[in-house]
Order: structure tokens, then C-alpha cells, then sequence
């Protein structure tokens, strides 16, 4: 070691706006919800659960419906 104190690493920030702000899909009581349960987890610090609720608003808009109802594409 030189004796010196090294530099301090910066990190980037892991999640996107994008990802913690998601916008849910009009007329959707479980994107409402999951938009109510995201802001919440992110007031708390929480990003990580933050960024799945986020996900499974994304999810719907990707794809038209939540990956546990019935009217996922593919499922019978």
C-alpha cells in the first residue's frame, strides 16, 4: 500500500426512473394497486420490491394482461 487512502468506487445507480415510477395501465384495479405498493416500497427505501411491482405494471402493458390471470397470452 502507498499509505494513501484509496479513492472511494462510485457505483451507478441500479434502477431507472422508469423502474421505480412505472405508469399503470388505465382502467387496471391491480395496476392501480400495484402503482400504490410501489410508491410505498420506494417512500420506504425498498427498491427492490419497488422495481417488481414496477415490473408487473410493465408486464401488462407489454403483454395486455398480469402474468397470474387466466387471460395471459398462451394460457388456456
Amino acid at each position: 500500500m502507498s499509505g494513501f487512502q484509496e479513492k472511494a468506487v462510485e457505483l451507478p445507480w441500479p434502477y431507472s426512473p422508469r423502474d421505480l415510477d412505472p405508469e399503470p395501465v388505465k382502467d387496471c384495479e391491480r395496476c392501480a394497486a400495484l402503482a400504490t405498493e410501489c410508491s410505498k416500497h420506494r417512500d420506504q427505501a425498498e427498491f427492490g420490491l419497488a422495481v417488481i411491482a414496477g415490473m408487473k405494471i410493465a408486464e401488462h402493458r407489454k403483454f395486455g394482461s398480469h402474468n397470474d390471470t387466466l387471460e395471459t397470452p398462451g394460457q388456456p
